[in-house]
């Protein structure tokens, strides 16, 4: 597997690759069986504020239906501002059981460290499982986010903050004993956007950066040492929004790390040609009208699938900040006996990345390419999705708190006319490739 430490990352990774990798992304251990969405599910995301926002589980329903763009995957944003677990059991039945769901994931937990311990959570937590399952339905339990204040891990700027710690152990616990699936959030990501929060802050105030990392929770923590270095060099950025509720580039990671907890395929397609136009291997894909003219190797490909969308918004810092979301989206190509020397890349028409011919040779990802025509599906996607939930389902949500059915079926018509606008967006199309000599 070509991973992300493809050539298209490489001005993403100034850092040693150890010291990127002392803040991996930590998967969690699963307790159950990773989710597979499959033809007919249809997957109901309730949660609290940051929910409601509709960016991180947008995110995440554009990965699936661009990863299965034939499938009739449903996505529902069941989100409230303020909710805790009490008030999503007090609107369960209308709110999340009467769209029939067969996946039910419950991302709480921001409110309810209110709570000085974590009881009430859990207790509440606990009958959501129970009424998921009794409407025969999948649940997913997810961790609530960081709070993007500075904090680190042992080194908490707020209370609120260092609450989720042991609430989502908590939680971890309560989905071994119910054999849940059970993703944290908190813990891949506090250190990481505890560091950038430090030195996007030390950025704005021209402060040094060498009186961040001689901070005393900094100096005598090895990983946090080596990720300082890092950092140095790839910079830091703004997540967006606030310390709760991050925007856009806070929200991809979110939406990143919750996707590698649910184990969810990264592969999208492989191509493998020679300079001489053979086509030695594909996957996921068909490579068709290949010609070589002198310094230009050109190709039709057809892939089967599309990688995951990013918001455009939010592509270029998030992918400085999180390299390894790249491994979500495995769209590869492999160009072998090219004479040496630089090469560029170009996407109907597009020149999309300019690399050596010993790096085509090797592979590169194109998956995660913030410009050409996969990143403008996927911004077409994500508007797509966005109109989805703002528009049709939030009126449906309404109607059925309501009870009132004429408004829920005219939202149900509204609802399938948009959902024919998205598969139609994450329908493949052909790209006509040309492999050209730098000048």
């Amino acid at each position: 597997m070509i991973r992300s430490s493809s050539p298209i990352f490489r001005s993403f990774r100034h850092a040693s690759v150890a010291a990127l990798a002392a803040l991996t992304l930590l998967i969690p251990e699963l307790q159950a069986e990773p989710v597979r969405p499959g033809e007919a599910d249809l997957w109901v995301m309730a949660g609290d504020s940051i929910t409601a926002q509709k960016l991180h589980s947008n995110y995440i329903e554009a990965f699936y239906r661009a990863r299965h763009p034939k499938a009739t995957i449903r996505f529902r944003n069941s989100g409230i501002s303020g909710n805790r677990a009490n008030h999503l059991l007090a609107r369960f039945d209308y709110d999340v059981a009467a769209w029939k769901p067969t996946i039910v994931s419950i991302e709480l937990g921001m409110n309810d460290v209110g709570s000085p311990t974590p009881e009430a959570y859990i207790q509440g937590m606990k009958e959501l499982i129970a009424q998921t399952r009794a409407i025969s339905a999948r649940p997913i339990l997810i961790s609530s986010s960081p709070v993007n204040d500075g904090s680190l891990m042992g080194a908490w700027q707020s209370d609120r903050c260092e609450r989720i710690h042991p609430f989502t152990e908590a939680l971890r616990k309560l989905a071994e004993e119910e054999k849940v699936l059970m993703i944290d959030q908190y813990h891949p990501l506090i250190d990481r956007w505890g560091m950038n929060y430090l030195y996007f802050q030390a950025d704005r105030l021209a402060a040094s950066v060498k009186a961040v990392r001689e901070r005393k929770e900094i100096a005598e923590n090895e990983p946090l040492q080596a990720f300082a270095a890092a950092w140095k060099e790839t910079g830091a950025a703004p997540l967006g929004g606030d310390a709760v509720h991050p925007g856009s580039v806070g929200q991809t990671m979110m939406a990143a790390t919750i996707l590698m907890g649910l184990e969810a395929d990264p592969e999208v397609s492989f191509a493998t040609l020679k300079a001489d136009g053979t086509v030695e291997e594909t996957r996921h894909c068909t490579v068709t009208n290949v010609a070589r003219e002198g310094d230009t190797l050109s190709f039709t490909r057809l892939d089967e699938r599309l990688p995951w969308p990013l918001d455009p918004k939010a592509a270029e810092p998030v992918l400085r900040l999180m390299p390894e979301i790249a491994d979500l989206s495995l769209y590869l190509l492999k160009v072998s006996g090219l004479p040496e020397g630089k090469w560029t890349v170009e996407m109907d028409g597009n020149a999309v990345l300019t690399v050596t011919a010993a790096e085509l040779e090797k592979g590169v990802n194109l998956g995660a390419l913030t410009k050409g025509p996969l990143a403008a599906r996927g911004a077409e996607i994500i508007k797509e999705i966005a109109t989805l939930q703002g528009g049709p389902v939030a009126e449906w949500r309404t109607a059925s708190k309501e009870k009132n059915e004429a408004q829920v079926t005219e939202a149900q018509a509204r609802i399938a006319a948009q959902e024919a606008k998205i598969t139609a967006a994450c329908q493949p199309k052909e790209i006509r490739f040309r492999i050209v000599a730098a000048k």
